[in-house]
């Protein structure tokens, strides 16, 4: 009898023991899922104080009587597309400067003359050298998503009056010159 009682005690521990870890183990994973909500929590409120600070300078710029088009108030962008023609014509009258974020590869085939050459993969060490020129910031890759992608970092940085070549330099028709 006695060693029924001590099997049935040893029994019992166990079941004991395994409960113990299944709750230990039940309560780390509650609190990794509270921490991951945390996280994710955080980083919701970031990216909404980012659209809110976007659409905040859209409603300034909109004030101060700069014409806005719709997809840049739809999606919160603080720069705007551009077709060839018209950017051609502003960059033929000095009126834009141009960024090049293609690779040095690629700009080897000609870039538009007078154009900074930052590579998309270098501009976030290099933006810095964009000087705060008050002409507005012509922004070229050869088609169109790489400069797209360069002026929302750049916006973020504080840089405005960034305009995205659609369809980037595979759209241009105006003259090129090989890079120095």
């Amino acid at each position: 009898m006695d060693t029924v009682a001590l099997v049935i005690a040893v029994l019992a521990l166990l079941v004991a023991l395994v409960a113990f870890a299944r709750s230990s183990s039940s309560g780390r994973d509650a609190e990794d899922v509270r921490a991951d909500v945390r996280r994710q929590l955080s980083n919701q409120a970031d990216e909404l104080a980012t659209a809110l600070g976007a659409l905040r300078e859209l409603l300034a710029r909109q004030a101060a009587g700069e014409t806005l088009d719709p997809d840049q108030v739809r999606e919160g962008r603080l720069w705007r597309d551009v077709r060839e023609g018209a950017a051609r014509a502003k960059v033929e009258a000095g009126e834009y400067r141009v960024l090049d974020v293609r690779s040095h590869q690629e700009t080897a085939g000609g870039v538009i003359e007078g154009a900074l050459l930052i590579p998309i993969d270098e501009l976030e060490a290099r933006h810095h050298e964009l000087k705060r020129d008050p002409r507005p910031t012509l922004v070229v890759c050869a088609m169109g998503a790489r400069s797209a992608a360069a002026c929302e970092f750049l916006s973020g940085e504080g840089h405005f009056s960034l305009f995205n070549l659609e369809g980037g330099m595979s759209a241009w028709r105006g003259a090129t010159k090989r890079p120095s």
